[in-house]
C-alpha cells in the first residue's frame, strides 16, 4: 500500500471521527453529499465520496470526474497533509490544483 493511501486512510479515520464526536463540525457536514478525488500526479488516483454524514474510504479509481479534484505530486500532497507546506504557496506556485466550488474548497480544508 503506498504512502499516500494510508496517510488518506487515516485522514478520513479522523474526519468520520470528527463528524461523530464533535457537534459542531458535524453540523457543517451535515446534509452535504460531495465526490472527491486525490490526483497524485506522479502516482494514482484516489476518490471517495462523503454521504449520509459518513466519509467513505479512498479507492483507487481512474474516474477524476468528481465534485471536488484535487492535483499535486505526492511530495506535495504529503507536504501539504503534514502542514509542512502553505496550500496557498502551493496553490500559487502552480504546484496544487483544485477544481472545486469555493464551498467544496472549504469542505476540503476541513478534511485535511
Amino acid at each position: 500500500m503506498s504512502n499516500i493511501k494510508q496517510i488518506l486512510e487515516q485522514k478520513v479515520s479522523e474526519f468520520n471521527g470528527r463528524i461523530k464526536d464533535e457537534p459542531k463540525f458535524s453540523g457543517v457536514i451535515e446534509g452535504k453529499e460531495r465526490s472527491i478525488c486525490i490526483s497524485v500526479s506522479d502516482g494514482n488516483n484516489y476518490t471517495t465520496n462523503l454521504k449520509d454524514m459518513h466519509l467513505e474510504m479512498f479507492e483507487e479509481s481512474e474516474d477524476t470526474s468528481k465534485d471536488l479534484v484535487v492535483t499535486a505530486t505526492s511530495d506535495v500532497l504529503i507536504s501539504l497533509i503534514n502542514k509542512e507546506m502553505s496550500p496557498i504557496k502551493a496553490y500559487m506556485t502552480g504546484e496544487l490544483k483544485v477544481k472545486a466550488s469555493l464551498t467544496d474548497m472549504l469542505l476540503l480544508k476541513k478534511l485535511f
